[in-house]
């Protein structure tokens, strides 16, 4: 019996002292594999001790700089993926402030004159604004909440207008239209290895708002509608601090508007459009903004 607990005794400590002796892996963003042995993680960084040419060396890496650590790695012939310990985080919430270039894509009447061509297609060019707040439940899928305003304007001063009822006026013509947009959204990412930049892809389906503020000659009015809008937009995040980003993207916005109110002198009517008429709402936003992830 006092034989076999001085063999016990002897087993138990060679367990510890090859365990004592055993070194710990990790392996960085950048690929560098770090035969070490780590002593504490703690708000968010990985404290270690390893070997530089001949020296003892103390140390921290942030947790984002790490791919995995596996502690006596080195004693073990191979790691199994359940002992992997996956330590790279990824931001849950983003906020995004865009701004930039936008294009409306429908086309002037087809019976326009070239003056009424030249005025509409000068209404095309515009830009917009609008914020995103998404949150993303894995490293790849989100979901998220959009808006965003296209505005555009265009005004010809000293004009001879006639009206559809053959009336005359004399003075300014001017268009001031606003296109706003409300949706949710799904948002796919796709993250680097550091966690700072990443492409992004979203569709949302929502609604739209169109308001124009018109004066023509010595009338002016408001014109409103509303319909179904959908969304869709192609994005690229690049890290410029832990939480910060600049983000470029372009997306598209489609609706079509069958009726609107017209209101005229305080005067309101509702405009029904023929199918072949509707007001295409369709636009390009070509953005740029800052992001915050957390």
């Amino acid at each position: 019996m006092k034989k076999m607990k001085h063999i016990l005794l002897l087993i138990v400590l060679i367990v510890m002292g090859n365990s004592l002796r055993a070194q710990d892996l990790l392996v960085t963003n950048e690929g560098d594999s770090l035969n070490c042995k780590i002593t504490k993680i703690r708000n968010d960084n990985i404290y270690f001790t390893f070997k530089y040419k001949g020296e003892i060396r103390n140390t921290l890496l942030p947790v984002h700089r790490v791919i995995l650590y596996q502690y006596n790695y080195y004693q073990t012939p191979e790691v199994m993926p359940e002992q992997i310990k996956r330590t790279a985080k990824y931001p849950h919430f983003r906020i995004a402030l865009n701004g930039g270039y936008s294009y409306r894509l429908a086309s002037a009447p087809a019976d326009a004159s070239p003056d009424q061509k030249s005025y509409i297609n000068g209404l095309k060019s515009g830009y917009n604004y609008g914020a995103d707040l998404t949150y993303f439940f894995t490293e790849y899928l989100g979901i998220g909440f959009k808006y965003n305003t296209f505005a555009s304007k265009n005004k010809l001063n000293n004009r001879y207008i006639t009206y559809i009822d053959g009336s005359t006026d004399y003075g300014t013509i001017s268009d001031n239209i606003k296109i706003n947009f409300i949706a949710p959204f799904f948002s796919t990412r796709i993250l680097n290895t550091s966690k700072k930049n990443c492409w992004l892809f979203d569709v949302g389906l929502g609604y739209m708002r169109y308001t124009n503020e018109v004066i023509s000659g010595s009338k002016q009015g408001k014109l409103n509608g509303a319909t179904m809008g959908s969304y869709w937009n192609i994005g690229y995040d690049i890290g410029i601090s832990k939480k910060m980003a600049i983000g470029f993207q372009i997306s598209y916005l489609s609706g079509l508007l069958a009726e609107y109110k017209e209101t005229i002198g305080g005067t309101t009517q509702t405009i029904k459009l023929d199918r072949d008429n509707y007001e295409g709402l369709a636009h390009i936003n070509l953005s740029i903004g800052l992001r915050y992830n957390m």
